[in-house]
């Protein structure tokens, strides 16, 4: 870990992960690990309430050099001991993110259509039983407010284009991003449209490198 070490983020990293705390039995870190395990992680905060490591060091009297250095040696341990203890994933939870594609250009020419076309996306916390998998049809009829169709209605349905996971402390967060209307074949153009101008980019600079 470099002299550039994020203490706040080693914070919020071992408080994620203060389930491993059990493992650690050197005396040296039972203050940390102590003051630590009073601390929770919430979803979709900014988790402000955690400490930071000047507090750490005032409150564990602490010189603060010591105290950077035994988060750092911490964290580092926690991580190293995951081979012979690894961390439990206990829940999860899926993200179901409605919203459609929209283009740069649509951005600045049509803002108010972009602007309406956010407004309408849908972004809910829910737990379910099989993850959907790309290409797959979703439907969410609970978020509807009529029969008929409105144009001051969420988006409630679409095609999976992405699955994405994350682990957060003990949670693994599933998002599942779903374009209402396209089919995952809209998802295929445009993967074929990043290669092809990746490709480009990779012979501009291979003509670029042969120049000199």
């Amino acid at each position: 870990m470099g002299a550039h070490a994020s203490y706040s983020l080693i914070i919020y990293n071992l408080v994620s992960m203060k389930s491993q705390f059990q493992f650690i039995t050197a005396e040296k870190f039972q203050g940390v690990i102590k003051e630590l395990s009073n601390y929770e992680i919430y979803p979709n905060s900014e988790n402000d309430h955690l400490p930071d490591h000047t507090h750490l060091a005032e409150k564990l009297n602490c010189n603060q050099l010591k105290m950077n250095k035994i988060l750092k040696d911490l964290f580092n341990i926690i991580i190293d001991g995951l081979y012979d203890h690894p961390l439990a994933i206990k829940d999860k939870v899926h993200i179901l993110h409605i919203s459609p594609y929209i283009e740069e250009d649509d951005k600045d020419k049509n803002k108010d259509w972009a602007r309406k076309q956010w407004e309408k996306s849908i972004s809910i916390p829910i737990v379910l039983p099989v993850t959907p998998r790309i290409g797959e049809y979703v439907e969410i009829p609970f978020m509807r407010t009529s029969y008929s169709y409105s144009t001051d209605d969420k988006y409630d349905s679409g095609y999976v284009h992405d699955v994405r996971h994350t682990i957060k402390g003990t949670t693994q967060e599933i998002l599942i991003l779903i374009r209402p209307y396209k089919t995952f074949y809209y998802k295929w153009e445009e993967m074929k449209k990043e290669y092809e101008d990746n490709k480009r980019w990779l012979a501009r600079l291979r003509a670029e490198k042969n120049r000199f």
